[in-house]
């Protein structure tokens, strides 16, 4: 149970702060730090969590001062605060979220083990009050995989807009398409001096584009930023994806006593014996 719930934590944590759940290289000061909680108790004749943590402020406060982050936080939270809305917004079914990408969903995934263990349900609470909760079941697993089924597998692409920031500390940048979008992205790798000169001038983005669930644009990992050509034009929107996850249980028709396989068989309307039928199919063919 730890374990899930230190990954979670941090993972949730890093795609506000990163605007990715995971990333290559050893785990940031900032993020050990933040992410840090222990679970003080375990009320008698339940499942109940009752978890202690610092907040961001407190863990990290040169980071959360600022407030330069992908996505809005409040520094006055903690980080499992920040995983509790993240795994309430997921066991919700919000496929146009931005709070999590698919290596986090695969994360949550992993609470089915502990359910398997003999738990019927984890009630997770977060406030001295207790008024911030969410409960994991198999209900909430069953929501989970859905949204890890339907979401888009990442693909490459390429998308022509204005530099519109950029975040020194970890190349974090914001792109502006034709029709008003934003296209946020990260540009791991960038010299600060390449795209300090493109700031505010028109570029194409080559890279990696991942997606939400509901198939609308999460982010970009950059592999290539240079200057927009004359073609650029073409490449003006923001990536949409090629292909799309499926949710196999829609594809689940019931059948009844007059419809899929049930309305053919014992039907054949005609009263050819089986030669009859087989001299017919081999003159056709």
């Amino acid at each position: 149970m730890t374990a899930v719930l230190l990954d979670a934590t941090r993972g949730a944590l890093r795609l506000r702060v990163e605007g990715r759940s995971t990333a290559r290289g050893s785990l940031p000061a900032w993020l050990s730090a933040a992410a840090d909680f222990e679970i003080i108790g375990i009320e008698a004749g339940s499942t109940l969590l009752v978890v202690e943590a610092p907040t961001l402020i407190e863990a990290a406060p040169a980071l959360f001062a600022q407030q330069a982050l992908f996505e809005p936080i409040e520094s006055s939270d903690s980080a499992f605060g920040v995983m509790e809305q993240t795994l309430r917004a997921a066991v919700d079914g919000r496929s146009d979220s931005d709070l999590f990408d698919q290596p986090l969903l695969s994360v949550f995934r992993r609470f089915d083990r502990v359910l398997s263990a003999g738990f019927s349900s984890i009630e997770l609470t977060n406030g001295r009050n207790g008024t911030h909760r969410v409960i994991v079941d198999s209900e909430s697993v069953a929501a989970v995989d859905r949204l890890i089924r339907t979401t888009p597998e990442p693909q490459r692409t390429r998308v022509a807009g204005t530099l519109d920031t950029i975040r020194h500390s970890d190349r974090m940048f914001t792109l502006l398409v034709d029709d008003g979008k934003a296209v946020k992205g990260i540009a791991e790798g960038f010299a600060a001096e390449q795209l300090a000169d493109l700031f505010g001038q028109s570029v194409t983005v080559a890279g990696t584009a991942f997606f939400r669930p509901s198939g609308s644009l999460l982010r970009i990992e950059a592999d290539s930023i240079e200057p927009a050509g004359p073609e650029a034009a073409v490449w003006a929107r923001v990536p949409a994806p090629l292909f799309r996850g499926a949710d196999a249980s829609s594809l689940r028709q019931p059948q009844g006593m007059r419809s899929g396989t049930n309305a053919i068989i014992g039907r054949w309307p005609g009263d050819e014996t089986e030669e009859e039928l087989a001299a017919a199919l081999k003159e056709l063919s």
